[in-house]
């Protein structure tokens, strides 16, 4: 693989993986109290 693919490779795991963390957190930041958004879970 090129220097560029790896770049690019490891960018979008970065991406992606900070995504998920930052929805993890968010969520479990958030009161259980408070209604979810529609289409949010089951």
């Amino acid at each position: 693989m090129t220097a560029a693919g790896w770049v690019t490779m490891i960018i979008a795991l970065v991406v992606v993986w900070g995504g998920v963390i930052w929805c993890f957190r968010k969520v479990l930041e958030t009161p259980q109290e408070e209604k979810a958004p529609p289409g949010f879970g089951a």
